[in-house]
């Protein structure tokens, strides 16, 4: 099971929300992450992606509720800051046929570092059917690096064929709210993460 765990507009509090909240659930559930976007500000996760075989994860579906005054903007009148968690199912063997799979070799973007740019181990996993694509660059192994792009490009194809699935689901969706409000699932507060209601 993929679990996508998103701050919606991301703007920093609710991206501090997400930092916070992923803490809360390295202490109480089993699983890997797979890919996170951080935000500019520091403690601040955008948007988390996680692979998890705890089942009781799919009762946390829904939108969560952070209250707490902005620790960004001292004079903010908001107190509370939204956000969702989503779960889909993996892509089957035959989703991921890995004859529609190819492999690409670059050399690391990043600055700095004695070997960043000296070999190309950086990976480029391709799913040609689909036009989908993850990258690598993680570690200095190619080998690792191609596992990793591999594993992102899993996701992402699973991703893509839940939304195909609930396409109507979520056009419905985007048109009402960007992240659902006011009726929160679980409620957390202040910069402790105490929570206040589980269902």
């Amino acid at each position: 099971m993929l679990v996508m765990i998103s701050s919606g507009s991301g703007v920093d509090e609710v991206m501090r929300a997400l930092w916070h909240f992923e803490r809360w659930l390295g202490e109480r559930y089993d699983y890997e992450v797979v890919e996170r976007e951080s935000g500019e500000c520091p403690m601040c996760t955008r948007s988390l992606l996680i692979r998890s075989m705890d089942e009781r994860l799919r009762a946390l579906e829904g939108t969560h509720l952070w209250r707490a005054r902005s620790p960004f903007r001292t004079r903010h009148k908001r107190r509370n800051w939204y956000f969702s968690l989503r779960c889909y199912d993996e892509p089957t063997e035959s989703d991921t046929d890995p004859r529609e799979i190819e492999y690409q070799s670059m050399r690391s973007p990043k600055n700095g570092g004695q070997h960043a740019n000296t070999t190309s181990s950086g990976v480029r996993a391709v799913h040609r059917g689909l036009g989908l694509s993850a990258v690598s660059y993680d570690e200095r192994s190619q080998h690792r690096n191609r596992k990793i792009a591999h594993e992102r490009l899993i996701a992402k194809i699973a991703l893509h064929g839940q939304s195909i699935a609930t396409d109507a689901r979520e056009t419905r969706w985007r048109e009402g709210k960007e992240i659902e409000r006011g009726d929160a699932l679980l409620v957390f507060r202040g910069e402790s993460f105490a929570l206040l209601r589980h269902p």
